[in-house]
């Protein structure tokens, strides 16, 4: 095959996947969002939970912590901030 005749069949393809995920309203690269916002919270609390081997006075301490830090941020930040928190201090 020559260059120009691969090059067309690419520059084809890109329009393709490109237009495709135009029409669906999301790019290629992002996941559909099936879960609820609630449902995510519930998730982000169990994940803290699980952190702090399911002792809720230590996570709502930490999130009390982040939240006195950051009065700024929503809720749902504030329990993502300690998980974060705790998973970096556990790599160090």
């Amino acid at each position: 095959m020559t260059l120009p005749l691969i090059l067309a069949i690419v520059i084809l393809v890109s329009v393709f996947f490109w237009l495709r995920s135009r029409r669906s309203g999301r790019s290629l690269y992002q996941t559909p969002r099936s879960t609820s916002k609630s449902a995510l919270q519930r998730q982000t609390r169990r994940e803290l939970l699980r952190l702090t081997n399911g002792n809720q006075a230590v996570a709502q301490r930490l999130v009390e912590r982040v939240r006195e830090q950051h009065p700024d941020r929503s809720e749902q930040w504030c329990w993502e901030k300690a998980i974060y928190d705790i998973q970096r201090d556990r790599r160090a």
